[in-house]
């Protein structure tokens, strides 16, 4: 029965508290981004306040909970009741330096002048004739500008009024490029796509690494709790990213069908095209990565690509292949319809900030 109803719990947390929590998040982020200034003259990038809220109050959250085992078990305490005063502890100060992270990196912008400050706080001062270069990371969500050969500072794409500071990069004439650079390879794609994943989980291990780590010095479970660590990063940060690749693979086991069918190779002929970074749309070729997906496919493969529809397993669209081979394929519905009308009308050029916002839509 205790089994059953700690089920119950769980399930009523995940639907009743995470779930909404998650899409409230998503939806002020977006609102405040939509809602930010459209100067290009004076603005502010930096991460939504929602989100930065959340981290508070999650680590206000567990630092009330060890608060809480006090009032109810007074100062005598037990030896679970001490653990959990003490991982409440360790939960809110990883929420914290969370929030930390979020919060101080930004870039004010005010006429010519550009301020930046990064996750140390330290602050560097430059103008847009300074700036010789941009980097734009998509799948990373992340803008670096440059001085010269010198990063000068990096900034989440994520945060508000980032296209803003596209849209200001591109009328100084600063040129904007991918930041992948290396060749164009269907193994390149693939770690591309599942790489914001892996950090995120490796990060995640990191964090209940720290948690643990914490707790066995202030509690009585001491090294045995350290014991964990090892398995944190091989699971979270090895084995989940390895399960993730599934995503991927199903794009890149697309590309060797084509391969296959209209006998040529991938390598070679991305090599002859000089074909850099995750992103290709041209006359011939419509490439690119969206929601850990590898979307790519040659015009001549193809024969219809249907609208795409949402599903309850992600927004989806019906392909069909020379062959008559009818299959789905799964990514943002941005890139749906990007690939719907380059099939139907032909490549059309998009922009750093309009490839941005497709990538913002993604998780909007």
């Amino acid at each position: 029965m205790s089994n059953l109803l700690e089920s119950i719990l769980r399930v009523g947390m995940t639907v009743f508290i995470v779930g909404p929590l998650t899409a409230w998040v998503a939806r002020r982020g977006a609102r405040e981004r939509s809602e930010a200034t459209e100067s290009l003259d004076r603005f502010t990038v930096r991460m939504p306040a929602a989100i930065r809220t959340i981290m508070a109050c999650c680590a206000v959250a567990f630092e009330l909970l060890m608060l809480g085992v006090y009032v109810w078990q007074g100062v005598s305490l037990g030896e679970w009741d001490h653990e959990l005063v003490w991982f409440g502890h360790a939960v809110a100060l990883a929420g914290m330096a969370i929030w930390a992270l979020l919060s101080i990196p930004r870039i004010d912008v005010d006429g010519e002048r550009i301020l930046s400050r990064n996750v140390f706080g330290i602050r560097r001062e430059s103008t847009f004739g300074n700036i010789t270069r941009a980097t734009l990371h998509t799948q990373m969500m992340r803008i670096d500008l440059f001085e010269g050969d010198r990063k000068f500072c990096s900034i989440s794409l994520e945060g508000v009024c980032s296209l803003n500071l596209l849209a200001r990069l591109e009328e100084e004439g600063i040129e904007i490029s991918d930041a992948v650079d290396g060749p164009m390879t269907k193994a390149g794609l693939c770690w591309s796509a599942i790489k914001p994943l892996t950090i995120v989980f490796n990060g995640m291990a990191l964090v209940f690494s720290l948690v643990i780590a914490f707790m066995a010095v202030f509690t009585d479970a001491g090294a045995r709790l350290l014991l964990l660590v090892p398995f944190l990063f091989l699971f979270i940060g090895g084995l989940l990213p390895l399960l993730m690749l599934s995503m991927p693979l199903r794009g890149i086991y697309e590309i060797g069908r084509q391969e296959r069918e209209l006998g040529f190779s991938f390598a070679e002929e991305m090599a002859s095209r000089g074909a850099t970074g995750t992103s290709l749309v041209d006359d011939d070729w419509f490439i690119e990565i969206s929601n850990a997906r590898v979307v790519a496919f040659r015009r001549d493969y193809l024969k219809k690509v249907s609208a795409h529809e949402d599903s309850e397993s992600g927004d989806r669209c019906a392909v069909t292949a020379v062959d008559g081979r009818k299959f789905k394929v799964y990514a943002a519905g941005s890139t749906l319809e990007d690939l719907r009308g380059w099939f139907k009308n032909g490549a059309g050029k998009r922009d750093a900030v309009g490839r941005a916002g497709a990538a913002l839509e993604t998780i909007g």
